[in-house]
């Protein structure tokens, strides 16, 4: 079977999702694919019973860059979205109690920088609503019908451009664009022999990218009264800090593993249980089953934060490769969801030369 798009979105995560909607919009002849069962990314609902959810600690600090892409994404969105900036008092835990936050100090941890650029910020954005419900409306006001449990399993590569995509390992599919928005790592996989150059495969192999461990707890009281961040330091050297936000009564608390470890599930069950000892320094009875917690969720995230430069002109495009443009958070230079944003911005752009100006309906790029 072989059909042909005007583009190709690889993923349906808020990247792939947003930029379907805008291509649509702009007259473009999309085709989504989507090799999960369900779309949404990391936002999707793990069921169709259950909600749309997000499974790492949220958190948007309010710097000028962070406010600019909102202000591009309030108007892209299919639902009104708004935003307020609020005051943000990070706290650490030490010495038996909460204190400000004023940096790691010696530590040694790995994780340490790409915390305190993450969650070590003055002044936070609440985003309303967040960002599983804009993603719900994403995918609930598709303009098209997804092709999901669509794995793309090669590239056909000729003159310089993708010309040909196998779906499963027997489809065929053709288009003008092809953005790509998963593990750039998975394109070393994708692309034949010569058709990717050395030095772009040597750096994606070396890319360096953090799965984040998240448990989600409800409780009954509060544990604390506000919603800022709140760091465990510790002295365990096989595992990363823990940071956490308490949102009334349920509260999140994630940390950082290096990606290699991901599928290491006796691990990933090491680290929830080290998340819960940081907690019982600060509330002892926390956990206990005569305690406050009454139900927990737990989420494994792979590649949720960590950064990757291609060293390349343009950091979404391969220069020998003209179609295809690369659409995963780790390239932007802004972190995590933020990072989703900033890539369908810069793409959008470059395939529909909007200058990131809202089209109208009846615009064609």
């Amino acid at each position: 079977m072989n059909s042909t798009s005007d583009t190709i979105v690889i993923g349906g995560g808020l990247t792939g999702l947003l930029l379907t909607h805008r291509l649509k919009l702009a007259g473009h002849n999309v085709t989504l694919l989507e090799a999960r069962e369900s779309l949404g990314g990391r936002f999707r609902r793990p069921s169709l019973t259950q909600p749309y959810s997000s499974p790492i600690l949220d958190f948007l600090p309010a710097n000028s860059e962070h406010l600019e892409i909102l202000e591009w994404f309030k108007n892209q969105s299919p639902i009104s979205v708004n935003y307020s900036i609020e005051d943000h008092r990070p706290q650490i835990f030490q010495d038996g109690h909460w204190k400000a936050f004023a940096g790691f100090g010696e530590s040694n941890f790995q994780s340490v920088s790409e915390l305190s650029s993450l969650f070590g910020h003055s002044q936070s954005v609440n985003l309303t609503p967040a960002l599983e419900q804009v993603t719900r409306a994403l995918v609930e006001q598709l303009p098209i019908v997804a092709q999901t449990m669509s794995t793309v399993t090669g590239f056909k590569v000729e003159d310089g451009k993708i010309t040909e995509l196998t779906i499963n390992g027997d489809k065929t599919i053709r288009a003008q664009n092809v953005i790509f928005c998963g593990d750039p790592q998975q394109l070393n996989n994708l692309f034949q022999g010569e058709d990717l150059a050395a030095k772009h495969r040597t750096r994606l192999a070396k890319f360096q990218a953090w799965t984040a461990i998240t448990l989600e707890l409800t409780h009954t009281p509060p544990l604390v009264e506000d919603s800022s961040v709140r760091i465990f330091n510790h002295s365990a050297k096989e595992f990363e800090p823990v940071v956490g936000r308490v949102f009334g009564e349920y509260s999140k608390w994630m940390t950082l593993v290096p990606a290699e470890r991901e599928a290491d599930h006796e691990f990933g069950g090491q680290c929830i249980r080290h998340i819960k000892r940081q907690m019982k320094r600060a509330w002892p009875l926390a956990l206990a089953d005569e305690g406050k917690a009454t139900s927990e969720k737990i989420y494994i995230l792979p590649n949720a934060y960590g950064q990757l430069s291609l060293k390349t002109k343009e950091n979404l495009r391969f220069p020998e490769i003209s179609n295809l443009y690369l659409g995963n958070h780790a390239l932007a230079t802004l972190p995590g969801e933020l990072g989703a944003l900033e890539t369908a911005r810069a793409i959008e752009s470059a395939i529909c030369g909007t200058l990131n100006k809202l089209p109208d309906v009846s615009a064609s790029c």
